[in-house]
């Protein structure tokens, strides 16, 4: 081979590793950028859309001598409604109101909150995740469903005239007798925050990997369900906490617990059921 050629040779041999190695680099790149972008963004995972707007805008119901005193918001669900403080735990709205939850609290800085929806629609052994004729607190089940409770772990509370998050750390159907042990004011005292703490452990259907201390505010959602039959006087529960100062909205780990056995034999549906 002549020495032209063997230098040519050369020279597109030298071409193609400084074309690979420049590949191989973009590709890293790349990924690294991809990465750093993920990190960079984790506290994205749940994005508050303000309903201060909203809350502000929801009239007195006419007649009813109702108000609008927050707005709740649940991640992966429809439910995004006003809600509108009662002094009955079961309160029978009239139909104007059928779209609102309730609150026995006041909406002061409490440090406990609960508020509770009508389910209609949604009260079977196999609850659906989604319909159009949902437009309460039907679509709180939906988190009887490992697969959506997993994706879905923030709750939002806008009070006023700023949006507060909750990451979700328990979810569980309660008997009356469990129900008793949890708060019934606001403040709630120590031993009440402890027997509230305990039930939950207990009776908890996931292992979220979020601590809470007695520091923290809780709030909870609940609504009617006849999972367990028509005859057996239940409620659904899902609980969160309030996001801590510089704590990051991100997604974090969550797995069933030794409860969730028992729910999975009852739930023979569809996990996407429409």
């Amino acid at each position: 081979m002549s020495w032209k050629k063997k230098r040519k040779k050369i020279r597109n041999t030298k071409h193609k590793v400084t074309l690979f190695v420049g590949l191989m680099f973009t590709a890293v790149l790349g990924l690294l950028i991809i990465l750093g972008f993920k990190v960079f963004n984790q506290g994205d995972y749940y994005k508050i859309d303000s309903r201060v707007e909203d809350l502000k805008n929801t009239q007195p119901i006419d007649g009813s001598g109702y108000k609008a005193i927050a707005w709740l918001k649940i991640q992966g669900t429809d439910i995004d409604l006003p809600i509108v403080h009662s002094d009955d735990l079961e309160e029978d709205f009239p139909v104007q109101l059928e779209n609102f939850g309730w609150t026995l609290d006041s909406m002061e800085d409490n440090k406990y909150y609960n508020i509770i929806g009508h389910n209609i629609f949604n009260l079977s052994a196999t609850p659906k995740i989604r319909s159009k004729n949902f437009h309460r607190f039907e679509q709180l089940m939906a988190f009887a469903y490992y697969d959506f409770a997993k994706d879905n772990e923030y709750i939002q509370l806008t009070v006023g005239e700023k949006d507060y998050v909750y990451k979700i750390f328990a979810v569980t159907m309660l008997d009356h007798l469990y129900m008793s042990y949890l708060p019934i004011t606001n403040h709630p005292k120590d031993y009440e925050i402890k027997l509230t703490k305990e039930v939950i452990e207990k009776k908890n259907i996931y292992k979220y990997d979020v601590d809470v201390n007695e520091n923290d505010k809780i709030i909870s959602l609940s609504t009617c369900t006849r999972f367990y039959g028509p005859n057996e006087k239940t409620s659904f529960y899902v609980f969160g906490r309030l996001v801590r100062d510089g704590e990051k909205i991100d997604h974090y780990r969550v797995t069933k617990s030794d409860n969730y056995k028992d729910i999975e034999k009852k739930l023979k549906g569809d996990e996407k059921n429409e």
